[in-house]
């Protein structure tokens, strides 16, 4: 995993991002997301038919932005109960990555889509099933109403993101997959566990806001 020790905290505002996606989309591209958990995935699969996209939706807020995540439902077949993005597999008749994370983040909790201003795309990641992921970076216009789908979605809630965006709240863990050590960044925010995918998408964020530094 990558050492965290010593980096430093990053604390955006809305302009900030705009200012840095503006950049990326103007020709400057994104990386990988280089986290080992994805990395080691993406050796193992060696090639993937599934894509999938999730919403990484950050409200500005007076007291700063804020980050919506929600809570899997118990009874799905996968990560169940776990945090995540709004997201999920992009289907034939989308048009694009974008295209998928807008409509997933209205499927499963209601997010209108003219709440959605979009800033830009993550490098992608790989996950334990073998899917590549494309974060889709948005802003969302308050006020907003949104509806958890229960057959997705149990919770719907916010983190400060000067909190996701501070090495020091994350710890470096790992567990044994088919013989293998895996590696994944786990925190804790309000007793909700932050882990996996969910927090190595996270990082790769930090990754990509550190190269400017904001």
């Amino acid at each position: 995993m990558s050492d965290l020790t010593n980096k430093p905290a990053i604390s955006p505002s809305a302009e900030s991002l705009r200012n840095h996606f503006g950049i990326i989309n103007s020709g400057n591209s994104t990386v990988l997301i280089k986290n080992d958990d994805s990395l080691y995935f993406q050796a193992l699969h060696k090639k993937t038919n599934e894509r999938a996209a999730v919403l990484i939706p950050i409200i500005p807020k007076d007291e700063g932005l804020h980050v919506l995540l929600t809570r899997r439902a118990e009874h799905l077949r996968y990560h169940p109960g776990e945090i995540s993005f709004p997201g999920g597999k992009i289907e034939d008749f989308d048009c694009s990555e974008i295209e998928t994370a807008i409509r997933e983040a209205n499927e499963e909790i209601g997010l209108s889509y003219d709440k959605v201003e979009i800033l830009g795309k993550l490098g992608d990641y790989f996950t334990l099933h073998g899917v590549c992921i494309t974060p889709v970076v948005a802003l969302i216009k308050e006020p907003v109403t949104l509806v958890a789908d229960p057959n997705e979605v149990s919770d719907i809630f916010q983190v400060p993101l000067d909190f996701l965006l501070d090495p020091n709240v994350y710890n470096n863990r790992s567990h044994q997959h088919k013989g293998i050590t895996r590696h994944y960044y786990s925190a804790f925010y309000q007793q909700r566990h932050i882990w996996g995918v969910t927090a190595g998408i996270v990082m790769g964020l930090y990754q990509e806001l550190l190269r400017t530094h904001l």
